[in-house]
């Protein structure tokens, strides 16, 4: 993956995985930076309309005896708009409505919700649509 925001919130979700960013398209991904990578299952998750670039990484690690494939699941089912926004995984993720998913939305409208939610060391323990009841109504 590209960016380093991209790999923080994809670890956050898919914590199963060592999630690296490589610094963009142009990227820091050269045969002295991958060597760190031997004896691992290598993923490359471009971002969308960066497919094509980095099916031709693929070389790189094949050269350097590394297993890698190129993840293109997100190219296959992205609408139009999907790709014209250059959209990458993260995006997909935080679109999820996942408790965390949630609650990573409303930081990113709201910046000053993640520095209370760090500030305080908050913890998500749910999330419930709010329904306010005939009574409650009434009396606003």
């Amino acid at each position: 993956m590209e960016s380093e925001k991209t790999a923080i919130l994809a670890t956050h979700y898919l914590s199963q995985y060592l999630w690296l960013a490589t610094g963009g398209k142009c990227s820091c991904l050269n045969r002295e930076a991958i060597q760190a990578l031997r004896g691992r299952e290598v993923m490359l998750v471009p971002d969308l309309n960066a497919t094509d670039d980095w099916r031709k990484k693929l070389t790189l690690f094949d050269d350097s005896g590394i297993k890698a494939t190129l993840f293109d699941s997100l190219e296959q089912m992205a609408t139009y708009e999907q790709r014209e926004q250059g959209l990458d995984i993260a995006d997909f993720l935080i679109a999820e409505q996942t408790p965390h998913g949630i609650l990573e939305q409303m930081m990113q409208r709201n910046p000053a919700l993640r520095q209370l939610v760090d500030a305080l060391q908050l913890e998500l323990v749910g999330i419930e649509e709010y329904k306010p009841s005939e009574s409650s109504l009434k009396s606003e």
